[in-house]
């Protein structure tokens, strides 16, 4: 009986914030680590949950009814400085690199490599005008969308903000 109660947490910490990696699910839920593995590992066993490799991490979504477009924006969306870009491009559209990097007050590098991510992963078109490079979103609408659909899973008050803004827009 207690294994059901544990897997049950885990499912509706899963359902309620799709797309966080272990170590969040185990902050979280208080868990120790070989519980929370055996647990996730059965569930994925039974179809209960997908979990998606993430370079580094291991990201767990429920399997419910959402497009892997969707899990992928809310994937990389969980790491605060991808997010942070994602959300100061999508207020403004058109954004240089500089511009990105003044925002996020982080060294040109490491923004570079968060901005390399997101176009590798088909979140963000990177365009070169002369020795500029300009990043935009490419499918505004859908990333707006996912992120207002599941903000509640952030705890961010900036996707609040940005929430109430698109919700007009859209």
């Amino acid at each position: 009986m207690e294994d059901i109660e544990s897997r049950k947490k885990i499912y509706e910490e899963i359902v309620m914030n799709p797309g966080l990696h272990f170590r969040e699910l185990q902050r979280r839920l208080k868990m120790p680590t070989g519980m929370l593995e055996y647990h996730l590992n059965v569930m994925i066993k039974d179809g209960i949950i997908i979990a998606k490799e993430d370079g580094r991490y291991r990201r767990f979504f429920a399997n419910t009814v959402m497009s892997s477009k969707e899990r992928k924006i809310l994937g990389l969306l969980r790491n605060n400085v991808s997010r942070k870009i994602v959300l100061f491009i999508l207020d403004n559209e058109r954004v240089n690199h500089k511009k990105i990097v003044e925002y996020i007050n982080l060294s040109p590098s490491t923004v570079s490599y968060y901005l390399n991510k997101l176009v590798k992963n088909g979140i963000l078109k990177k365009e070169i005008a002369g020795r500029e490079n300009y990043y935009s979103v490419i499918e505004p609408k859908i990333v707006a969308y996912t992120i207002i659909k599941h903000r509640k899973s952030f705890l961010d008050s900036l996707v609040d903000n940005f929430a109430k803004i698109w919700e007009e827009k859209i």
